[in-house]
């Protein structure tokens, strides 16, 4: 690609590091009376306008440039590696530990494809690890930041800023989401009473009720909003808590990244976190579980436990095949027998799990890796609860509609309600992602995100409106707008954007980066048509004075010879 040929952005940054290529050129102002209309030349150079050119063109003066490495810089710093990256990179490991686990286990012996597969899973897994440490970049940053805020007595000013980001921008999509799930699940329980009400139903509409009463006891406006305060409350200290973690282990950061390879607030959260989110699905799944939203929690449990197990050891294999198989054998259960069968299953899987725990104890040697297995073993024992597995009362109600029409399934009372139950679990689970998610971006706050969050507004908006005032004159001050501010403050916009709807990383730079280049294009096209359009009007006026100026010439002249 010749990107001398691309009028963009980058274009704009290189051209200006090459200030005396291409100077900049204003339309001469017309010359009374003695200058020929066609010998009008709006190719002047304006001095002053060359040396502010030199002196910008040093350090960057499109804003369309600026906004790239502007946002670039600061986002890399403060969004780029954050929790959410943490995530992925753990997924990405654990994706090479199950191939690895996948491969490693096979009964026959491995093909050459395979051993090199085998190797570079391994090598994608010891990198991703490795960069887990890079999570906490943002940590360090904000920790820092906020310790120096405090020093300077600054900290009622954090403070209302934290109260300002937590009120008005992170709480604000939770309690959005929550909303839809409340009209959601008012919406499926009315039509469970109409239609109790018109086949006598006097359990469907306890059921109805039921749905309600549970949904208003841990779901409604109040009590979320009281876990959410709660949460913010236990957070206090929390920065204390990472800046120690971060700053003052010995041998400090850098020689300590094996150890803090995961992202260090997300896991000073975590117990507590956990214990919250367990309380809210164990709540979620009386008031619905289909067996999709069960099936799906087994398998992401089931695939955690096997990267947790060292593949090498025969015993610790044999049992998580074993587990395997029960859990095919529970795919097929069905029928009045289920749930008697399903809690024998269960039983069995629980004693696998006990030994399973036990293996790890003795094969594991690292703490983190003992640790991490610890928890997901926990997770699959919480999994395989009775509470969690059986049926939630919408899945039992609507089986009560299934029942009181001929038509069953195929009826349009049941397909109805069907739908609505299926609205209501997929905002349900929403709401709940997104409390979770919050609980993340408070502990986020609590460390110190919110001056940095302030300094990624205002310092590329400084930068834009400085080089819009820098402007000579108006028609200067127009293009840069256009050109310059326009795409710096529409970028940042939309990644802050992004940030409040609950995106982050990567995705939401993009987010910005993209927007600021499309209205950097289109801010160049206009300025183009709003500079031809000054450039004619320009030589109209010079043309229409040439002509009167002549004209009074003339009429002098004839005034003269009579």
């Amino acid at each position: 690609m010749n990107i001398n040929s691309i009028n963009n952005t980058y274009k704009n940054f290189l051209d200006t590091l090459n200030v005396s290529k291409q100077p900049y050129v204003t339309p001469q102002q017309s010359m009374p009376a003695a200058v020929n209309i066609g010998s009008i030349n709006p190719n002047v150079q304006n001095n002053h306008e060359k040396s502010n050119k030199k002196l910008f063109g040093i350090i960057g003066i499109s804003v369309g440039s600026a906004l790239l490495l502007t946002v670039i810089g600061l986002f890399t710093l403060s969004k780029g590696f954050s929790g959410n990256i943490a995530r992925k990179l753990r997924k990405i490991s654990d994706s090479a530990k199950k191939a690895i686990y996948d491969l490693s286990t096979q009964s026959q012996e491995l093909t050459e494809s395979q051993k090199v597969k085998l190797r570079l899973h391994k090598g994608v897994q010891h990198f991703a690890d490795a960069m887990q440490a890079s999570s906490n970049i943002s940590a360090v940053k904000d920790s820092a930041m906020l310790k120096l805020l405090k020093k300077l007595h600054l900290e009622p000013m954090v403070n209302y800023i934290d109260k300002f980001f937590k009120n008005k921008l992170i709480l604000k999509t939770k309690n959005v989401a929550y909303n839809e799930a409340e009209y959601a699940t008012i919406a499926f329980c009315n039509y469970l009473e109409k239609l109790a009400k018109e086949k006598n139903s006097p359990e469907l509409a306890r059921k109805a009720k039921e749905i309600m009463s549970d949904y208003s006891a841990k779901y409604s406006a109040p009590n979320h909003i009281k876990r959410s305060e709660e949460a913010w409350e236990s957070m206090h200290g929390l920065h204390d808590e990472v800046y120690n973690r971060l700053f003052k282990q010995k041998h400090g950061f850098l020689n300590n990244l094996k150890q803090l390879r995961s992202y260090v607030t997300t896991d000073l959260i975590a117990p507590r976190r956990n214990v919250v989110n367990r309380e809210i699905r164990q709540a979620k799944a009386r008031i619905s579980n289909n067996l999709t939203d069960v099936n799906e929690a087994i398998k992401d449990a089931f695939s955690d436990l096997k990267i947790s197990i060292n593949p090498r050891n025969d015993r610790a294999v044999d049992i998580v095949k074993k587990i395997n198989k029960l859990l095919d054998e529970g795919k097929n259960l069905k029928g009045e027998a289920e749930a008697k069968s399903r809690a024998k299953l269960f039983e069995n899987i629980k004693l696998h799990l006990d030994e399973l725990s036990l293996i790890a104890k003795k094969d594991l040697k690292d703490p983190n890796d003992l640790k991490l297995a610890q928890q997901r073993i926990s997770k699959f024992y919480e999994i395989i609860k009775p509470e969690f597995y059986k049926k939630g009362l919408a899945q039992e109600a609507i089986t009560d509609v299934k029942n009181m029409f001929e038509q069953g399934a195929q009826s349009k009372e049941y397909k109805l309600a069907h739908k609505y139950m299926k609205e209501m679990n997929t905002k349900l689970n929403n709401a709940i992602y997104q409390e979770m998610n919050v609980y993340e971006k408070m502990a986020e706050l609590a460390v110190g995100s919110a001056p940095s969050d302030i300094i990624g507004i205002l310092a590329p908006t400084a930068l834009g409106v400085g080089m819009v005032i820098n402007a000579d004159n108006k028609d200067e001050r127009i293009s840069k707008t256009l050109t310059q501010g326009v795409p710096i403050l529409g970028g940042v916009g939309v990644t802050y954007y992004g940030t409040v709807r609950g995106y982050t990383g990567a995705k939401n730079l993009m987010l910005g980066l993209g927007s600021g280049w499309i209205l950097n294009i289109i801010g160049t096209k206009v300025d183009e048509y709003v500079k031809k359009y000054r450039g004619e009007q320009q030589k109209l006026k010079a043309a229409f004075e040439s002509w009167t100026k002549l004209q009074k010439t003339q009429t002098s002249q004839n005034i003269e010879n009579n």
